[in-house]
C-alpha cells in the first residue's frame, strides 16, 4: 500500500481518536486537534533529528517490549497525551514508525478540513512584512469566508504583486501576469 494512503488511514484514525473525548458521546473537542498536531510534530522532529531512531523502530530484530519501552521515555521526557502514547505503540507494533512525518502531513491536512481552515501558497517577489503578510491573509479571508493559513515563498521571477493558490484556484496578481496580459491585448489588437 502507498506510504501516503496508509498516512492519511492512520492520521484519520487519530484525528477521529483524539477528535473524541472518550467517555463524553459525540463532544468534539477541536483543541485536542491542534494539540496533536503539535505532538506530532514534535515527535517528526525527535525522529528526523537522529536517523538512529528510525533504524531503531526498523529493526525487526529488536524486541517490540525494547521499543514500547523506548515510546515510554520519549513520552514522559516530552510530556506527550496518552493518546500520543498509545498511537505510537500502535505504530510501533505495526512497523509504521517510519511513516510519522507523512502521517504528520495528513494530519495537519485533515485537523485543517476539520477545522474550516483553508491552506493558501502565495508567492512574491519579495519577501513579505508581517503587516502585509496580515493584511494579504485578511483579503483571502474576506474573498473566502473561512480562516485561511499561508504558506509564502519567494520567487524573483514574479517582478512584482503576488500569486495565490487555494486548492486549485489561483489568484494571480503579479506584475509579470499582468504584463503578458497587456502584450496579448496588443497582439490581439494588430
Amino acid at each position: 500500500m502507498q506510504t501516503a494512503t496508509v498516512a492519511r488511514r492512520y492520521a484519520r484514525a487519530l484525528a477521529d481518536y483524539v477528535e473524541l473525548k472518550p467517555g463524553e458521546g459525540a463532544r468534539k473537542e477541536p483543541d485536542r486537534l491542534d494539540t496533536t498536531a503539535a505532538e506530532l510534530a514534535l515527535i517528526v522532529r525527535i525522529m528526523g533529528a537522529d536517523p538512529k531512531f528510525g533504524r531503531f523502530f526498523a529493526d525487526p530484530s529488536i524486541a517490540h517490549k525494547n521499543k514500547q519501552a523506548a515510546i515510554e521515555a520519549l513520552a514522559r521526557k516530552g510530556k506527550l497525551s496518552e493518546a500520543m502514547r498509545n498511537f505510537l505503540i500502535v505504530l510501533a507494533t505495526n512497523r509504521r514508525m517510519g511513516a510519522v512525518a507523512s502521517i504528520h502531513q495528513a494530519f495537519e491536512q485533515i485537523k485543517d478540513e476539520r477545522l474550516g481552515v483553508l491552506r493558501a501558497e502565495t508567492a512574491t517577489a519579495v519577501p513579505l512584512s508581517a503587516a502585509e503578510t496580515k493584511r494579504l491573509r485578511e483579503a483571502l479571508e474576506t474573498i473566502t469566508g473561512r480562516t485561511v493559513k499561508i504558506a509564502h515563498r519567494v520567487d524573483p521571477a514574479l517582478l512584482g504583486g503576488a500569486r495565490t493558490r487555494i486548492g486549485s484556484r489561483v489568484y494571480d496578481g503579479t506584475l509579470r501576469h499582468q504584463l503578458e496580459a497587456l502584450r496579448e491585448r496588443l497582439v490581439g489588437a494588430h
